[in-house]
């Protein structure tokens, strides 16, 4: 007994029954010697069968016309000619049919008029007969509609060929027919995994579930909320939300099944096709109600009806329900009688009592619906296109080719899953991914990167040789710039991983070009994914670009030409690390300093870079400061500041001249200060400048009254020190400082005039100006706000952690009685000295409770209120004071973070390495008893002793932003043994005298570290 179940048309034979106009309840088709078992799909048209069997075999049955065999219509019989070939797949339109082989190519038969066969004229194709055309092309699935055809191929190409009326064929073309297969390329880089063909319109699944469709539309069948036809691929927008693994194109509708086992359809509903209860057409996608409690498991379409397959699991046991709604004028629903329409599902009779036997799979003809029983519990039909990139298969199968030592197969093999961009894109996404805007690519990045470290163990160098020129001819010249979906994104992920991309040959400027034509909309997709990046990926894809600048600047070029084609490919890599930068900026992914190409300062001339920028040339580096080092940066800083100040110098020096004939200029800016009366002294000579602002960028140069000193930076530095440590005291209370952090910020009760925060703003701008550290301890948030860059959460916890954490469990905290528990408005409570007030951080705060919906607007307002709104006056005397020295186009390219330690040094090195940067004087030297004495001593201190020697020798515990290997340190040999040591903080020279052992030199270092004021010469 067969085990294949048919009902439906049979007037042409197509049943395997001869005589009967309609099959009406479900029935056996007998084909000889073909069991259930064996069948692997079965297709047809009003009046024909096609079925295809596991070992690549077709049956054809009814219209005689069409059944590409002699012989009559009726039992099903093979089609001889096709024996040769092994057959994979197989499709029927009206009065054609099209096969494809297991080598991928595509043979037709049938009518011709429109050329749905792919076969230039005569009008009808008696045998089965191969398309030149695609002759090249590996094929895997087709699928016909009335008349014309689609071909999926194995690198997701979609081609297509006859009738194009309605637009069907998808190429935006205002001929009617052709005859030859084209390739749709609205999809090309599109990872489309299944085609349908409708009547006159088509619909494609890609890997991640979404829906692309054109053609007619005269029944709203591509659900795009119109009646319009559509002569292109468009995506149906309203079917995002749900990741769809199944589609049928009927004659005039579209049914979809979703992965959680909904369906939905939409078109004509003359016949009751779309399962609504009613024959009306629906223009937008609609689920099919009736099916809501069961979970559908597969779903096939004929011209006008649907059925749907449901399979309920238990341990030992499978129960398999099968709806079928639509036309029935046929008997195709299989209830026993012809009726117009039955527009709710309705489950067929239950003939399979065989406990041995399982459902299958389900399929449908034109008026027909076939059901497979097999003893095996699992589906033997597949229309879709397998991308599944199994790690385990693929480190086997590169094993087995690697081991054969032939480079050509092993090329074959690569090319076959990365020589095309579509196939990229659906390469690395999980089963039943779907990517939405804003939620990911869908990529699995762990996959993705052992695949790749995989291909970097390949040896051969033809092997190299040949993907790098899949990658120049097939890949990088279609990376996709007219996007319809975002999944044609994911190869601008997946590439930058792919070793070949910078091997042998550096495609990395073509393909940053190809990226930044990118629209803008997709760009900010790229920059959402980027931002999702676990470190190690976002480090990788910053390190391919870096590489990739390195490569171009090092490879100068004597020809003109040729080297202005190198700095501009040099600027595209260097214009999408300035996308990444920006990523980093908003989510903090790794440290800003990843962006550093170390090797610029060494290949680069600092001072021309900046001449270039200043002139506004081309390709400078100046425009992407984020790949300079912070010592780069410093530089630059000096250079901007040795400009400003020479022309200041020049610029006094004509005035002098003009006015009085005679040039007497004094090149630095000079401080004499009274130690009694330091922050008096310093703000009126400050106040004096004033009106001439640009003096303040000469060279700056301390005199404390009635002290000699010559001051080469240690003077400058103690000035600052001193300043600082008054201007901070407890007694201004201008500051508070974080009991957690540490930070300082300003005191929103201070009630010091704003001229004071003035000077400190000065001084820290004249300290960035002058190479001198500030002992001052401000949050990256402060030199946030300078550089006109909002301060966000991130921010305030860095200043104020408790608090912040108070805030992020109020964002985490989901629960139905989220306003009973928080018990929020937007006000805050301060205690202005003893007497507490509400404050409102929006107006109408206190009647304004925190909610669900509105609490990161809370979290916002109270960021904003604290950082900005309560120190707005001190803040901005601060500022101003700071940007009257240092402001300029250079302090923008900063960091906030290399802003701080441009200011107050970094607190972050290692104490060993002052050893190595140590000279000696005096008769002592390295292996020195003393000097291995006072290195043992030193090693052994604690981290707070080591600070306070630092300050004790360099007049700070802070070491410059150039690195420690910036500071001079000397130590010198003195007589007399019974002193103590003695730092002269202007040179950062040590005297040490040769104390007889370690206790002594311990005991006279530790007192002489307890510095006092003043300086003297050495």
């Amino acid at each position: 007994m067969s085990n294949i179940w048919c009902c439906g048309r049979a007037s042409d034979g197509q049943l395997g029954v001869v005589g009967n106009g309609s099959v009406l309840e479900l029935n056996h088709l007998n084909i000889k010697g073909v069991s259930g078992d064996n069948v692997r799909n079965i297709c047809g048209s009003k009046r024909s069968t096609v079925v295809l069997t596991r070992d690549g075999l077709l049956y054809t049955a009814g219209q005689v016309e069409v059944l590409g065999r002699p012989g009559d219509n009726t039992p099903p019989a093979i089609v001889s000619s096709l024996e040769v070939f092994t057959i994979k797949s197989v499709a029927c339109g009206e009065d054609h049919t099209v096969g494809v082989t297991s080598s991928g190519a595509v043979c037709s038969w049938g009518f011709n008029s429109q050329g749905q066969c792919g076969h230039p004229p005569p009008q009808f194709v008696q045998k089965p007969t191969l398309l030149r055309p695609l002759i090249g092309v590996k094929v895997i699935h087709v699928s016909c509609g009335a008349r014309h055809t689609l071909a999926l191929c194995e690198g997701a190409e979609v081609f297509s060929w006859g009738d194009n009326t309605f637009g069907q064929l998808g190429c935006n073309s205002e001929q009617k027919l052709c005859y030859t297969p084209s390739r749709v390329t609205a999809l090309d880089g599109v990872p489309i995994i299944q085609i349908s063909a409708g009547a006159r319109h088509n619909g494609v699944l890609t890997v991640s579930g979404h829906l692309f469709i054109w053609g007619s539309n005269s029944f709203g069948q591509l659900g795009l909320g119109d009646l319009m036809r559509r002569p292109t691929p468009r995506l149906v927008h309203l079917m995002l939300s749900h990741c769809i693994v199944s589609l049928c194109c009927g004659e005039h509708h579209t049914a979809v099944l979703t992965a959680k086992g909904a369906v939905f359809t939409w078109g004509d509903g003359n016949y009751g096709q779309l399962g609504h209860a009613n024959t009306s057409q629906q223009i937008v996608p609609r689920q099919v109600q009736e099916l809501m409690g069961d979970k559908i498991d597969a779903i096939s379409s004929g011209y006008n009806h649907v059925i749907a397959m449901s399979l309920s699991r238990e341990i030992d046991d499978v129960t398999a329900k099968l709806y079928g709604w639509g036309s029935c004028s046929s008997g195709q629903l299989g209830v026993g009688r012809v009726v117009h329409n039955i527009p709710t599902p309705t489950l067929f009779p239950d003939i399979w009592t065989d406990a041995d036997f399982f459902l299958g799979d389900i399929y449908c003809g034109g008026e027909q619906t076939f059901a497979r029983f097999s003893k095996q519990n699992k589906s033997l039909f597949c229309n879709t296109r397998s991308c599944d990139l199994s790690e385990e298969k693929f480190a086997s199968t590169l094993a087995d080719l690697e081991e054969l030592n032939d480079p050509t197969q092993l090329v074959t093999y690569i090319t076959r899953l990365f020589g095309n961009v579509a196939n990229i894109n659906s390469l690395f996404v999980p089963h039943k991914v779907r990517t939405k805007l804003g939620e990911g690519s869908g990529i699995d990045m762990t996959r993705l990167r052992k695949t790749m470290a995989q291909l970097r163990t390949i040896k051969h160098a033809e092997y190299h040789k040949a993907i790098s020129g899949m990658l120049e001819h097939h890949v990088i010249p279609h990376l996709p710039s007219d996007i319809v979906t975002q999944e044609q994104l994911r190869v601008f992920c997946i590439l930058p991983e792919f070793p070949s991309l910078c091997y042998p040959k550096d495609f990395v400027p073509q393909f940053s070009q190809a990226l930044l034509e990118l629209p803008e909309q997709h760009l900010k997709a790229l920059r959402n994914w980027w931002s999702g990046y676990e470190v190690s990926f976002f480090e990788a894809l910053i390190s391919v670009f870096k590489r990739s600048v390195y490569r171009s600047l090092v490879n100068r070029l004597h020809d003109p030409v040729e080297n202005n084609k190198r700095l501009k490919n040099m600027e595209k890599c260097l214009k999408v690390l300035a996308l990444l930068n920006e990523v980093n900026s908003n989510k903090e992914i790794v440290p800003y300093n990843a962006f550093y190409i170390h090797e610029l300062t060494d290949q680069l001339d600092l001072e021309e870079d900046y001449r270039n920028w200043i002139e506004h040339r081309e390709v400078v580096f100046c425009k992407y400061p984020f790949v300079y080092t912070a010592e780069a940066k410093a530089k630059l800083l000096k250079i901007d500041a040795n400009q400003q100040m020479m022309k200041t110098v020049q610029s006094i020096a004509v005035n002098q001249f003009l006015n009085r004939g005679q040039i007497s200029i004094n090149p630095f800016l000079e401080l004499k200060v009274r130690r009694d009366h330091l922050i008096l002294d310093t703000l009126r000579q400050i106040q004096e400048y004033e009106s001439r602002p640009y003096l303040l960028k000469k060279p700056l140069k301390v005199i404390f009254e009635g002290e000699e000193g010559y001051d080469a930076g240690g003077v400058k530095k103690e000035l600052f020190l001193l300043l600082m440590k008054e201007l901070l005291s407890p007694d201004y209370g201008m500051f508070s400082v974080d009991p957690e952090s540490r930070f300082i910020w300003f005191s929103e009760f201070s009630f010091e005039h704003n001229s004071n925060y003035h000077l400190i703003g000065v001084l820290c701008g004249l300290a960035i100006y002058n190479s001198t550290i500030v002992d001052i301890n401000f949050p990256p948030a402060l030199y946030k706000k300078l550089l006109k860059k909002s301060v966000t959460l991130n921010d305030f916890a860095k200043l104020h952690p408790v608090q912040a954490n108070t805030l992020r469990q109020l964002l985490a905290y989901n629960e139905p009685d989220f306003e009973e528990t928080m018990s929020l408005t937007f006000s805050v409570m301060r205690d202005f000295f003893g007497e507490v007030e509400e404050i409102e951080i929006v107006p109408g705060g206190r009647e304004k409770s925190v909610t669900v919906e509105n609490r990161h607007e809370y979290v916002k307002a109270y960021v904003d209120h604290y950082m900005n709104k309560v120190i707005e006056a001190q803040y901005e005397g601060f500022a101003h004071g700071f940007l009257y020295v240092a402001g300029g186009k250079v302090f923008q390219a900063f960091h906030s973070e290399e802003l701080m330690h441009m200011v107050s040094g970094m607190q972050d090195f290692n104490f060993k390495d002052l050893e190595s940067i140590t000279e000696y004087q005096n008769g002592y030297h390295p292996e020195h008893p003393v000097i291995k004495i006072f290195w043992q001593m030193f090693h052994e201190m604690d981290l707070g002793t080591k600070k306070k020697f630092l300050i004790f020798l360099t007049g700070s515990d802070r070491i410059p932003i150039h690195g420690i290997h910036s500071i001079k340190i000397i130590i010198q040999k003195v007589k007399d043994n019974t002193r103590l040591p003695v730092a002269h903080t202007c040179f950062n020279v040590l005297d040490l005298p040769p104390y007889p052992n370690k206790e002594i030199m311990e005991e006279k270092l530790l007192t002489a570290i307890m510095n006092t004021e003043g300086f003297g010469l050495v």
